[in-house]
């Protein structure tokens, strides 16, 4: 796990609730991908507190790192940088992690689709801005939900950034609360909330058949990635050309029983072998904890993806999975945070 310790170069006040914040890493290397994020550690009021942030800059592109914050009900951290981050010295960072990133195949794939709803659109202007630059001839639509016209984060990058490539990037805005606006700089506007039809609608207007082959993002508000995965699926997308980043777990999966017995499991962590006692309900993270060996970890939600190990033998339970692909799962990989071990015979690896 590489850390850091950053100061800010740069504030811009996006919207009245979400700034972005610019970091001058001071001339340390640090190498990243679109959609990934850092983890950022601050003293608040005399306690240690770490949340995750997708990077919204683009390497290559973009002198400096930089996070988007909005500000959100009861958000420590985030609210705190919003009113705060004039004053705040030094940022100890940590990463960059996630899987949330492009693969090379999404270059060439004639027709990349980003559904974004809120701050959701951080990661996703990122992988945005990285395909058009980095590929020559695929197209790039962005469909973009918020309540009202001024909660439009980036909405004067975006448009200058779609004006500049028009003949590779649609803009269609889904806005719940928009006034008298009919339309936003010649940008396709959805008035009211956005469902099921209006999403299939806008999908078919803007992606030319097939449609099976675009490759999609989502990230956004818990409801509202459920809406645009359920759409998805009644189109017949295939599970590989969707990619979707959870700021936050969905509170409606399926929950399951733990292991009500102790069970042992062999960690290998880098170059050191652990035998750990895991207790009943207890996940594999939290007796590896409890036992000093630093593992990487973040959300504890089985949202952000750090603590993802391979299971070599054995038989886990996982409670959540919003990191990893079906693919994923299927070759192996498991969310610690979220795992039970169900056999004796649990044998766990971490890169």
């Amino acid at each position: 796990m590489t850390s850091y310790t950053w100061s800010t170069t740069a504030i811009v006040r996006e919207t009245e609730t979400a700034i972005t914040v610019v970091f001058d890493t001071g001339g340390e290397p640090f190498h990243y991908k679109p959609g990934q994020f850092i983890n950022l550690t601050l003293q608040i009021d005399g306690q240690a507190i770490t949340r995750s942030y997708s990077l919204s800059s683009v390497q290559g592109e973009d002198t400096h790192p930089a996070i988007t914050v909005k500000r959100v009900p009861g958000g420590i951290m985030s609210n705190y940088i919003v009113d705060q981050a004039d004053s705040i010295p030094r940022w100890q960072v940590s990463g960059p992690y996630g899987l949330f990133t492009p693969p090379a195949e999404a270059f060439h794939a004639g027709h990349v689709v980003l559904l974004a709803g809120g701050s959701g659109i951080t990661p996703l202007f990122s992988i945005a801005r990285s395909i058009i630059s980095g590929s020559n001839d695929t197209r790039v639509t962005l469909i973009y939900s918020n309540r009202t016209p001024h909660d439009i984060i980036f909405r004067g990058k975006i448009e200058d950034w779609a004006y500049q490539h028009k003949e590779r990037v649609s803009i269609h805005y889904a806005v719940s609360q928009p006034g008298n606006l009919t339309s936003i700089h010649g940008a396709a506007l959805f008035r009211g909330r956005i469902n099921k039809l209006a999403a299939k609608k806008m999908l078919k207007m803007s992606v030319p058949s097939p449609l099976d082959a675009a490759h999609f993002f989502i990230c956004g508000p818990v409801e509202l990635m459920r809406l645009h995965q359920d759409v998805l699926t009644s189109q017949q997308i295939p599970e590989q050309h969707v990619f979707t980043e959870w700021f936050a777990p969905d509170e409606k999966s399926t929950a399951i029983v733990p292991p009500t017995e102790m069970q042992e499991v062999l960690l290998h962590f880098y170059d050191q072998s652990n035998l750990l006692e895991v207790q009943a309900g207890k996940t594999i993270l939290s007796a590896a904890l409890e036992d000093r060996i630093p593992l990487p970890y973040s959300c504890k939600s089985g949202t952000c993806g750090i603590c993802t190990a391979r299971l070599t033998s054995g038989q886990v339970s996982m409670a959540n999975n919003f990191a990893l692909r079906k693919s994923d799962v299927e070759s192996g990989l498991i969310l610690l945070c979220q795992s039970y071990p169900v056999t004796g015979d649990v044998t766990v690896e971490i890169d």
